[in-house]
C-alpha cells in the first residue's frame, strides 16, 4: 500500500512539474503581426471594378504561426518562442484587401461576407514566407507571393504574376525578422497595385 501511495505521489510531482514547464513555456511565446506601411499616393481614379479577394493559399512549409528559418540549402527549422498571432495566409490576405482598399483603385474591394456581386476575384498564393540565414553575416527576410485576377463575367484570368521580395534583417532578434517581412510585403503589395492599375 505504501509502495502504490509513493508512485502515485511521485506520478502527481512529475506532472505538475511538466505542466509548470509547459506553462513557462507558453509564457515566453511572443507573437507578432504584420503592419506592411504604405507610402505611395492614392490612385487618382479608380476603376469600375468590384473586388472579392479569396483567403490566399499557403504552401504547406510556411503554413504553420511558428516563424521559419532556412539554415541551409535544404535544411529549415520553426521558432516555437517566436509566431504569428494568426496564421500567415489569414494574416496576409487581410493585409492585402486593407491595402487595396486604401489604394483607391477599385470601386469598391468587399469585405469577408460581403452580399455585394463582385466583377473580378483575386487569388493569391504564398509561396515562400521565412527568414533566411544561410549567410548569417547578411540575414534576410524572404517572401514570394503569386496573385490572379480572374473577371468572373467570362471566367478569364485577365493578370497573373509573381512577386518576390528580400529584405534585410538589420538585427539577430525577432522584432528585426518582423520589420523585414513587413518591407517585403509593402514592395510586393505597391508592384501589384502598379500592375493592377496599368493591366485591369
Amino acid at each position: 500500500m505504501k509502495n502504490k501511495l509513493l508512485a502515485l505521489s511521485t506520478l502527481i510531482i512529475m506532472l505538475m512539474a511538466f505542466a509548470g514547464c509547459g506553462s513557462r513555456a507558453a509564457l515566453n511565446q511572443r507573437h507578432f503581426l504584420l503592419e506592411p506601411s504604405r507610402n505611395i499616393p492614392q490612385q487618382k481614379t479608380a476603376k469600375n471594378i468590384i473586388l472579392d479577394i479569396k483567403t490566399f493559399n499557403i504552401d504547406r512549409p510556411f503554413s504553420a504561426k511558428s516563424f521559419v528559418y532556412r539554415k541551409s540549402q535544404a535544411e529549415y527549422e520553426t521558432d516555437f518562442y517566436n509566431q504569428f498571432l494568426i496564421s500567415p495566409d489569414d494574416m496576409i490576405t487581410e493585409k492585402t484587401r486593407i491595402w487595396l482598399t486604401r489604394s483607391g483603385l477599385f470601386k469598391s474591394v468587399l469585405e469577408p461576407g460581403s452580399y455585394a456581386s463582385p466583377t473580378h476575384v483575386l487569388e493569391g498564393n504564398i509561396m515562400a514566407l521565412y527568414g533566411d540565414f544561410r549567410d548569417m553575416a547578411n540575414p534576410k527576410a524572404a517572401m514570394s507571393i503569386r496573385f490572379f485576377v480572374i473577371k468572373l463575367l467570362d471566367k478569364d484570368i485577365v493578370f497573373g504574376k509573381t512577386y518576390d521580395a528580400q529584405s534585410k534583417v538589420e538585427s539577430k532578434n525577432a522584432e528585426s525578422l518582423v520589420k523585414a517581412f513587413d518591407e517585403c510585403l509593402a514592395n510586393i503589395l505597391a508592384n501589384l497595385e502598379n500592375d493592377l492599375n496599368g493591366q485591369l
